[in-house]
């Protein structure tokens, strides 16, 4: 069984590329996820409703508390008026609702409300709903089997091969490209962007600089790790609960959320001016403009090694996350078990991006590099769960969400009632001091709308 839903799963998608997403420069519904080990199953509506789950497995008790936006007849005429938050979604519904080019996409489209909720304090309204109004989604055909692409046209298009092979792949494939979409439109229109006396320019801009300014800006080097990884991050966040392209990028990401809070990575992700905030953030902690322009190019090439190559001298991706901690949360990060955690976790199984760090004698004796370690790692996110998960990427990728650092990833389970093979998510609660399982939550793939 377990080979032959392998081969189901290499026909429906690749490990490291769910969506080609197009370069910047080169270019509501309902979830339904089941948590187990505390034994728990809830429904909640993406648009309207938040919940808060907990369980406690002395008791198997169930407690599900969901909190609507509806008013009480004991409220006031004031307290009944439409708050900010209705009206954002009013706002966005008319949009959606009025946009032939979303055609039979819209439900897709009404999940992405949740992030520009989460984005309200970053909209460009005029420019945002302008774009919204005119985004186009429709199936295609790619060459390169590709999953889906978006355009800076204003276009979304996912393989139209997935309708008939892996239906269940659309959700997330679309959901990643509207994250594209929401990077690019939520805060104005991306630029190139220049740093100049701590001041962000648009490359739209500089011919208005007088020839002395022209000469002291810093030109920003796209981030591409934000631009895919984050994608990919905040798809997991607010969608599918589990990481599933661009992994390295999310690890990275997920060593930035716990480092510098949630706060900063909603401003580094829904900003125009991302690529600038990104470089300011090195050159704060010591790095001048060409080592930082080194780093972006080791970064990028974790990103699209695909489009890439890694250079034989570069900054370690590992040696970024250890500066960025050691200047925002002291100097004891080899006793941070969650810290450990996300280094192991970015070295991936048996590869050698560790071996380029300053720290690279003490990263050997904590990463993953042999056969008996790599089968201890699987046992500990499959052993014991009766859906017998058949894991996409069998090392988890850690990603943030709600201030706590989780695992996830793509697979096959099985129904324990009907038997029957479904495609779905699964989010890992873990323990990092003792590096155990606490909790996992399977999210069926087909019921994400």
């Amino acid at each position: 069984m377990k080979r032959q839903i392998a081969t189901m799963l290499v026909l429906c998608i690749s490990a490291s590329v769910l969506t080609g997403c197009k370069e910047k420069e080169v270019t509501g519904p309902e979830s339904e996820t089941t948590l187990h080990d505390s034994v728990q199953t809830t429904e909640t509506s993406a648009v309207f409703i938040s919940e808060t789950t907990s369980a406690t497995n002395e008791e198997n008790t169930e407690t599900t508390i969901v909190e609507t936006k509806e008013s009480t007849t004991e409220e006031t005429s004031e307290e009944t008026s439409q708050k900010p938050g209705d009206e954002l979604f009013q706002k966005f519904s008319e949009t959606v609702e009025s946009n032939p080019g979303l055609s039979d996409y819209k439900d897709y489209v009404y999940l992405m409300f949740p992030v520009v909720s989460d984005a309200e304090a970053f909209i460009d309204e005029e420019y945002f709903y302008s774009r919204l109004s005119t985004l186009t989604i429709k199936p295609a055909h790619f060459e390169d089997g590709k999953n889906g692409e978006y355009d800076p046209s204003n276009v979304i298009t996912f393989n139209a091969d997935l309708k008939t092979n892996c239906p269940e792949r659309i959700e997330g494939v679309l959901f990643h490209e509207l994250m594209h979409f929401v990077d690019w439109n939520i805060n104005g229109p991306w630029e190139t962007t220049l740093i100049l006396d701590d001041q962000h320019i648009r490359m739209s801009d500089f011919q208005t600089l007088s020839t002395e300014e022209m000469q002291k800006t810093e030109l920003c080097p796209e981030s591409w790790i934000i631009t895919e990884g984050g994608a990919e991050y905040w798809t997991s966040k607010f969608l599918t609960g589990a990481p599933d392209a661009y992994t390295d990028c999310v690890s990275f990401l997920s060593g930035m959320e716990y480092i510098l809070g949630e706060d900063y990575m909603k401003k580094l992700f829904y900003s125009w001016d991302t690529d600038a905030f990104f470089e300011e953030l090195f050159l704060e902690i010591g790095y001048t403009p060409d080592q930082f322009v080194q780093a972006s190019i080791a970064l990028n090439c974790i990103a699209r090694p695909d489009v890439f190559d890694m250079p034989d001298a570069t900054i370690s991706a590992d040696d970024m996350l250890i500066e960025l901690y050691t200047q925002h949360k002291g100097e004891n990060w080899k006793e941070d078990a969650k810290f450990l955690a996300i280094l192991k976790n970015l070295n991936g199984i048996g590869l050698q991006g560790w071996r380029r760090s300053k720290n690279a004698d003490f990263l050997e004796g904590i990463v993953y590099q042999t056969w008996d370690q790599f089968e201890e790692l699987e046992k500990k996110f499959t052993e014991g769960i009766p859906e017998d998960p058949n894991l996409v990427h069998p090392y988890p990728t850690l990603f943030m969400k709600n201030g706590k650092l989780l695992y996830g990833t793509y697979g096959s389970f099985t129904d324990t009632k009907s038997k029957e093979t479904y495609m779905g998510y699964i989010t890992y609660e873990w323990d990092f001091e003792t590096d155990t399982r606490s909790n996992y939550t399977i999210t069926h793939a087909e019921k994400l709308t």
